[in-house]
Parts: C-alpha cells; structure tokens; sequence
C-alpha cells in the first residue's frame, strides 16, 4: 500500500510538471506609445463604443470603436476605426485584444474601474491618444436610433451575403429563425435591423471591412441629421438619445459643437482605416495562439499623429480636391454615380453629383482639369473607380469650378466593389446555396 502511495504521488507531480511545462507563456507586454502632439490647438477625442449586447448593464465586448477627433480652433474633424482584434496592453490583464478592454473593466468588481477608464487607458497605452469623451451605444440602441430616424439610406459597393434573423422577436437559437440574406450594392434603404445586420457582418468579408461599413452608418446618420435640420435643436436631440446613448459629454459642451456640427458635411471628414501590411499585419499572439492583429509602431504614430494633428498650411488653403460626377449609365434608375460619390467622398475628395447632358458611355473616365505633374491624386481617383491610365484625359484649366470630372459608365456595377468581399453564392427557391457537381 506504501509504495503504491509513493507511485501515485510520483504519477501526480509527473502530471502537474508536463501541464506546467506545456502552459504558454504569456506574451511580453509593449512599451507605451508616445503621446501624440496636439501642438496648440484645441483639440477633442471623442470615443465612439459599440457594444455586442442587448443590455448596457451587463459586460460585453466592444463590438465596434472609432475615435473622432475634433479640432476646434481650425473646424477639422477626423474618424479613424480601431480593430476589436488589435493586440494591445490592457491594464491588468496583459496583452490582449483591444475590445476585451471594456468586457474586463465592466465585470470588474471595483466601482472605479468601468469599461470605459479600462478602453481609454489601452488607448493611451498603445495608441498614445487620449480621450476626453465617450458615447456608447449597443445592438438595440443603435436599432432604436436608425428606427427612429425612419430608416437610413447607405451606399453599399459591394454585394454581402451573411445569415440574417427572420424575426427578430422570435427565438436567436432556431435554425429556423435564420436565412441566408443577399445585400445587392446600390443605395439601400435600412431599417434598425438591417442596419444592425450590415455593420457586423463578415461572413464573405472581413472584420476590417466592417470596421469601415460602421463609418458608412456613422456618415448615414450625419446625413440625415442635417437633411432634416435635427443639429439646429441638440438640446432636444440630447434628450431624445439620452436613453439611448451613454455619454459622459455634457450638454453645454455639445452645444459648444453647434456651429461646427452644422457646417460639416460627411465630405469634410477626413477618414481613416487601419491597413493590413501599414499599420497592422496579421499574426498569432505567441501565448495562446489567437488570431491578432498585431501593430506596426511606427506607421502607427504616424496615423495617430494624421488624425490628431491639423493638415500643413498648404493644404488649408487649397482645401480637398474637388470631383464633379456625371451619370453617363444611360438610365437615372441606377445610382451608380451616386455610389461613386460617396466612395470618392472617403479617400478626400470634395464630390457631388453634376447635372449634365451626356452620350451613354460604357466605361468611367476622368477629365483632370489640374494639370498637376506632382501630388497629384489622380491616381486615387483611378484606384477607386478602375479607371486605367487610356480612360484619363488631361484638360488643364487654371479657371476651373472643379478639379475632376468623371464620368460614371453604364459598367461600373460590374466591378464597382474594390474591397476584399467574396461574391456571394447563388441560392435556389428555398434560400439555400446551390451546390454545383464538384461540390462548390
């Protein structure tokens, strides 16, 4: 009986050493970012926090984040959007993903420590930005509002394919409840849930392309505001959403906003996005293996320095490019042009559309008015459209209305989408994939 004890407790600490010896370790925490340089001018960070739950009294994590920096001496405003899996410090809890940040803060039993100081902190960190402010919001909160609104209308450039809940009253855990929905590109129409369904989708595209379609929400619901003059009463916009958003932004300080709130369109918005091979690339953290998105310090400090510092003088006084759009499809029923006014819009140009007779035309092309041998930003135009070098014509004009004009051809549908989105699957009669013999 004694040396079956002996060998038992032999077999124990054998085991409790290969566990040991096979526990990862955790990954070495990163030095602290710099403090980006405001210069002096005055400038606030707005933190914008979408939760993934339907209670904003139970822990979650965030689902969705940006920073919109606001520069009040020079009326600029920026929005960058952080990736939930970029892989940061998170007070203690080590390295981890960044949307763990607020789950960890609001399950933590002591009151000083909320979701919210939790996330500013990691951004401090390891973005060397500082917050002033937040807004927080979660999934019902955000349906309340676009359904309040009356629905929103969001250009969609590229066809996204995801399961959607039939009844969103009904039960989350029935198969049933389920369909495979198509999202077709074009202006669409949203109701809360569509709305909802579109800003976290990526079944076919990727939580990067998310990232940038909560923007294209974020722009929606600035545009309706000021169509329908709401930024003219924020006090009675405050109270409307008081229930619905959680803020720690004051009513004056809001208020404070006003003038530049309504005399900023979405296309005075300098928009950022944090790019795979740029700031971040794609690694596996060394303890645990999880998929991360690991960051690129330098070109890092270099985005946090462009959202947060004003442009050059030089660009101040020549403000964004200018881009006249014409529909050339042939039809007014499609809104192609309309779509590659708001594509334009988000890489800095100043666009509208422009009412002209045209021949139909099967392809864009662009007229360049500039001139510019150098910083010209043609070819950002050309990337976004697909418009080759032999669909440009150089026309300098030094008494031009605008910079560009292009022409949106009747083909522009066909490849419109220039995102990394898989194109979805065609479905039979009864909403299911059709499988072809190979078994694709």
């Amino acid at each position: 009986m004694k040396r079956l004890f002996i060998i038992l407790c032999l077999l124990t600490l054998m085991t409790v050493s290969h566990a040991q010896e096979n526990t990862p370790e955790p990954d070495p925490i990163s030095d602290p970012m710099p403090l980006v340089d405001e210069g002096e001018y005055d400038i606030v960070n707005i933190l914008l926090v979408g939760v993934a739950n339907e209670n904003l009294a139970r822990p979650g994590l965030a689902d969705s984040l940006m920073i919109v920096s606001v520069n009040r001496d020079l009326n600029l405003v920026s929005v960058v959007s952080l990736p939930r899996d970029l892989w940061v410090y998170v007070e203690g809890h080590g390295m981890n993903k960044l949307n763990t940040a607020h789950f960890y803060g609001e399950a933590d039993s002591d009151p000083d420590i909320t979701g919210i100081t939790l996330l500013k902190k990691a951004i401090l960190y390891n973005l060397g930005v500082e917050i002033d402010y937040y807004a927080r919001i979660n999934f019902i909160g955000l349906k309340s509002i676009v359904d309040t609104l009356g629905g929103l209308y969001i250009t969609v450039d590229c066809t996204l394919q995801d399961w959607k809940i039939i009844d969103p009253y009904g039960d989350k855990y029935d198969e049933a409840n389920w369909e495979l929905f198509t999202l077709q590109a074009g202006i669409r129409q949203m109701d809360g849930e569509t709305a909802l369904w579109y800003a976290r989708s990526r079944r076919t595209s990727s939580d990067l392309d998310r990232s940038r379609r909560q923007q294209d929400i974020l722009r929606a619901i600035w545009r309706t505001f000021q169509r329908r003059g709401l930024l003219n009463d924020l006090p009675t916009l405050y109270e409307q959403f008081s229930e619905t958003v959680d803020t720690d932004m004051p009513l004056d300080v809001m208020l404070s906003f006003a003038p530049l709130a309504l005399s900023t369109g979405t296309g005075d918005v300098e928009y950022y996005h944090m790019r795979v091979h740029h700031e971040i690339e794609n690694a596996f953290s060394k303890g645990e293996g999880r998929a991360i998105f690991e960051m690129n310090r330098d070109a890092m400090t270099t985005l946090m320095q462009n959202l947060v510092l004003p442009p050059t003088a030089h660009q101040l006084s020549t403000g964004h490019p200018t881009v006249a759009v014409v529909n050339a499809t042939g039809t007014q029923i499609i809104d192609w042009a309309l779509i590659a006014v708001h594509r334009l819009e988000l890489e800095g140009f100043k666009t509208f559309i422009l009412e002209e007779p045209t021949n139909f035309r099967n392809w864009n092309h662009i007229i360049d008015y500039t001139g510019d041998d150098k910083g010209n930003p043609i070819s950002i135009i050309q990337k976004t459209l697909r418009v080759t070098d032999e669909g440009v014509s150089v026309e300098p004009d030094p008494d031009r209305d605008y910079d560009y004009k292009v022409y949106i051809g009747g083909n522009y549908g066909q490849y419109m989408c220039t995102r990394p989105v898989l194109p979805p699957k065609p479905l039979d009669e009864n909403g299911e994939v059709i499988v072809n013999e190979e078994g694709e």
